[in-house]
């Protein structure tokens, strides 16, 4: 295996499958996966951490990775799963 292999399986690991979901509360993008319909994997950036004044104030600076998610956000992404704009794998 060589190294481009190796950064190429990384990068499908960290980012396969992820699909943008809108927020309906707070219209924040983020990219989210479903691997079964109990877990769900979300990737925030920067700007939907700060845009998301539910993540923000749970946050209190900490990090935003040890925060549970927004219940907005959850509700929407499970409408994207539903309306076949994210694909349960």
């Amino acid at each position: 295996m060589t190294r481009a292999d190796t950064l190429a399986e990384r990068l499908e690991y960290l980012e396969g499958g992820l699909a943008a979901v809108r927020c309906a509360r707070c219209a924040t993008y983020v990219r989210a996966r479903k691997v079964s319909p109990q877990q769900t994997s979300v990737q925030w950036t920067t700007r939907a951490a700060r845009e998301c004044a539910v993540l923000a104030t749970a946050a209190a600076g900490r990090p935003t990775a040890l925060v549970p998610t927004c219940p907005s956000l959850r509700d929407s992404i499970e409408r994207a799963v539903r309306e076949g704009r994210l694909e349960v794998s």
